[in-house]
């Protein structure tokens, strides 16, 4: 990775580079963050049809689930692992929130600022191999703001 870096000082200056290295930094931490939310939403859901399935199998009759529940600890615990199981994905949600609206923000301003970064008609056409660059390498889409 040093070396494609280090391919990109004939095309871009200290700064820019700088710029995009923090960017391609906050993309893999909002892609962390999303994989994290979706393995605990996964160990959630699974938690969850344990139990239920646990609680069909072992309860006499529909009246007394919520007796059978609060009597063994083996229920409990289960929906203590649940529901940290859930808290922890809405925690990493959250993360994933804010490093998406980071990233998002600092990608924006690299495409506002693209006619600062690349100024000279020269360094301009070397503009268009770095966003092709970003786009097949990291998939980083620097031509257009949308999401």
């Amino acid at each position: 990775m040093e070396s494609l870096w280090n391919q990109l000082d004939q095309f871009t200056d200290a700064p820019t580079k700088q710029m995009l290295q923090a960017l391609v930094k906050r993309k893999r931490k909002f892609e962390n963050y999303a994989a994290q939310c979706r393995r605990w939403r996964w160990a959630s859901l699974i938690c969850l049809g344990l139990l239920c399935i646990m609680i069909m199998i072992k309860s006499p009759e529909p009246q007394l689930i919520l007796q059978e529940i609060l009597s063994h600890t083996f229920y409990l615990f289960w929906m203590l692992a649940t529901a940290f199981a859930y808290c922890t994905s809405y925690y990493f949600k959250k993360k994933e929130e804010k490093s998406e609206t980071d990233f998002h923000k600092l990608r924006c301003e690299i495409i506002q600022k693209s006619t600062d970064l690349w100024p000279q008609p020269d360094k301009w056409k070397a503009r268009e191999s770095v966003f092709h660059m970003m786009k097949h390498k990291y998939d980083i889409n620097l031509y257009f703001e949308s999401k």
